[in-house]
């Protein structure tokens, strides 16, 4: 038996679709003994009104259909809705949540874990999952997500890491596929790839950053100034192959995960596998 995948997707845009896609391809090209058994999605058709997002879950929910995977759903929108706008008020941010917003996430969970433990599976892929993960999903699955940071860098949204990158004046930036745990973007780390942010090609952009942004610059002004964007643009380009390369070497049994631990050449991995040179000859070949 192969590598058992699920995935988890909230399927609302084409970047959806071309991560399914491109994984998809990418194991039947390189003859991987792995699968993907299902899709899981939090929402279902008609849960919500009809808008860009709903139309794109259609193209998405169309897509699993094409490939012959099964798509799983159990709507959050339509599971105790009271209990978790209560949550929700009661807390500062999604990620700071309050007692009543935890213990919905867990309920929650419970049920989604119910519905995907039918077809028991290895490793579960986030891809563009847009829930945060309650207790039952982490303690039973072992869910893998993708940060735009080096294992030891910063956490947060990619426009968090990017911007404290530059504050911090970093030399380089990377990517990462990792076990997702409680502590956000901390769990154990599969593998990575890093590039350079500074050096040829780059330090007339630093220059501009120092001309250009002040210390009382809008987070607008920062996001859309071309240092930001070039850091954002050839990290993103990284993204999809590292996902896929994580997943072949899982599939092929040079990474393992075993009781939450990585392992690979025999040993735990404290840091994850460096791809750096697979990554960049994906990059160079595609470009």
């Amino acid at each position: 038996m192969g590598l058992r995948l699920g995935w988890f997707s909230t399927g609302r845009d084409e970047a959806a679709r071309n991560l399914l896609q491109t994984v998809h391809d990418d194991l039947k090209a390189c003859a991987a003994p792995a699968a993907i058994e299902w899709i899981f999605c939090h929402r279902e058709i008609g849960d919500g009104p009809e808008n860009e997002e709903s139309r794109e879950r259609r193209l998405f929910f169309g897509l699993a259909d094409k490939l012959g995977i099964p798509m799983k759903t159990f709507s959050h929108v339509r599971f105790m809705p009271e209990l978790r706008k209560k949550g929700l008020a009661q807390s500062s941010s999604a990620a700071e949540a309050s007692a009543d917003l935890e213990r919905w996430r867990d309920l929650f969970g419970e049920e989604v874990v119910r519905v995907v433990d039918r077809d028991p599976v290895d490793v579960v892929v986030m891809a563009g999952y847009m829930l945060i993960i309650g207790e039952p999903e982490l303690r039973r699955l072992n869910l893998v997500n993708i940060h735009p940071a080096l294992p030891w860098g910063p956490r947060g949204t990619w426009q968090e890491v990017i911007l404290q990158l530059i504050a911090e004046e970093a030399d380089e930036q990377g990517i990462m596929v990792h076990l997702v745990t409680k502590t956000l973007d901390r769990g154990p780390v599969i593998s990575y790839c890093r590039f350079p942010i500074r050096g040829e090609g780059w330090e007339h952009l630093w220059e501009q950053w120092r001309r250009d942004i002040t210390a009382d610059a809008s987070r607008e002004e920062r996001e859309s100034h071309s240092l930001f964007r070039k850091i954002r643009e050839v990290g993103e380009v990284r993204e999809l192959p590292l996902l896929s390369c994580a997943i072949r070497e899982l599939a092929f049994g040079r990474i393992r995960i075993h009781n939450k631990t990585i392992w690979a050449h025999g040993k735990p991995q404290d840091q994850g596998v460096d791809l750096t040179d697979h990554i960049e000859d994906c990059v160079g070949q595609s470009a």
